[in-house]
């Protein structure tokens, strides 16, 4: 048997076993950095000059004359307020039917296998598919909702006609097709908790409520905050599915952020300020993100 001693690398060659490490990731990094810094060093670069879609031979730097623009325009904090609400009503409604409907399926019942494949389908579904799917269901002429609507003598509405049930919709669309993937990490999570902590708690006489409030939740802090940031990440570049519901109408009432750069960028061509608005948006995200793992992932590390 080699003693430990034998184990340890000679100083002397250590050094030849770093090359090949460095030759093995250095194709990896190039790769990192082409597909993610270089878009993001870019869009900066050219937020600072006053590039336009149709002229682009001509480019001058203005500094930070966009990123002024940016805090005067009333349609940008229209847009801004559109995303964050985005934000901060679908993703806590998908986390709490995520985690009960994980806390329902943990536990082995007949066909449950099936049931908890057939659960994730609708993430499933492409997100133009999923756009034009919903809008052909809130068409208020023929489609289904609108039927059902007419059985309870309610009569159709025009949901994505109107701007007090335009945003309504996509929140409803996005709820359809996002909540399985709170339900899947959840799940996941709960699988991998020790059965002893449930059953101590339930010996010691504590109800379901307790046992969810003071065991399960506890123990899927970290797992919640995973989910929310991932899914949070996802919701701030939303696009295809409100782009085809109602491409940011009517009347603004659906305007999004990223559908707010689409239109500054390809509409008016004006590339300098999607660009800065981008770079914004790249902050908030950042922003929200370190505050998510500062509070969520890093106390359950610690």
């Amino acid at each position: 048997m080699q003693s430990s001693r034998s184990m340890v690398i000679d100083p002397k060659k250590r050094g030849r076993f770093l090359a090949p490490f460095f030759v093995f990731v250095l194709p990896a990094l190039i790769v990192v950095g082409a597909i993610l810094a270089y878009p993001v060093i870019y869009a900066l670069a050219i937020s600072l000059t006053d590039r336009e879609l149709l002229y682009l031979g001509k480019t001058n730097f203005i500094g930070l004359r966009n990123y002024s623009e940016m805090i005067r325009d009333r349609n940008f904090w229209h847009s801004l307020s559109l995303q964050l609400g985005f934000i901060a009503i679908a993703i806590p409604i998908q986390l709490v039917i995520g985690l009960f409907v994980a806390i329902l399926f943990n536990r082995e019942f007949p066909f449950s296998k099936i049931l908890r494949s057939l659960l994730m389908l609708p993430v499933f579904v492409l997100p133009v598919l999923s756009g034009l799917t919903w809008r052909l269901m809130l068409q208020p002429s023929y489609g289904v909702l609108a039927s059902f609507f007419n059985s309870i003598s309610l009569g159709p509405i025009a949901w994505l006609a109107d701007t007090r049930y335009a945003y309504v919709a996509i929140l409803l669309q996005d709820i359809w097709r996002m909540w399985p993937f709170m339900f899947m990490i959840i799940y996941a999570g709960l699988s991998s908790m020790p059965s002893e902590y449930v059953e101590a708690a339930r010996i010691d006489g504590a109800n379901f409520f307790q046992r969810f409030w003071y065991v399960l939740l506890p123990y899927l802090k970290s797992v919640i905050a995973t989910a929310f940031l991932l899914r949070m990440i996802d919701a701030l570049r939303i696009f295809s599915e409100v782009y085809v519901m109602t491409y940011g109408g009517p009347s603004n009432a659906t305007m999004l952020l990223s559908l707010y750069i689409h239109k500054q960028a390809f509409e008016f061509g004006r590339l300098s300020y999607a660009a800065s608005v981008a770079v914004f948006l790249l902050i908030v995200a950042l922003f929200i993100s370190y505050f998510v793992v500062k509070r969520g992932l890093r106390g359950e590390i610690e």
